[in-house]
């Protein structure tokens, strides 16, 4: 019986076709942020890899592997710790007790 994931898929021809200027690898928790790394990545040269590390030691491990590989086939890769983007995003939130009308 095969798994459903050994089966390689062709992409559609407009993602076979399409360009990237910039790729942008980020932990999950950011995805929400993209207003804060998007505009970094976009001012970067076209080609280059923007990385955020996280502090979670498995994930510097497979990054540093991901940045080698993207530098050995000719891509420029900028590293950031996640701590430089969240600073600029940490706002303090209160809580609120809201009524609900039923």
């Amino acid at each position: 019986m095969r798994n459903t994931l050994d089966v390689v898929v062709e992409p559609p021809a407009a993602l076979r076709k399409a360009r990237l200027d910039n790729i942008a690898l980020v932990p999950a928790s950011l995805l929400p942020l993209k207003g804060t790394y998007q505009p970094i990545a976009n001012r970067l040269p076209k080609g280059s890899v923007l990385c955020v590390q996280s502090q979670s030691p498995r994930q510097k491990k497979i990054l540093i592997q991901v940045v080698q590989f993207f530098r050995n086939h000719g891509h420029t890769v900028i590293t950031l710790p996640i701590e430089k983007l969240q600073k600029k995003t940490s706002r303090k939130t209160h809580a609120q007790t809201l009524r609900l009308a039923l």
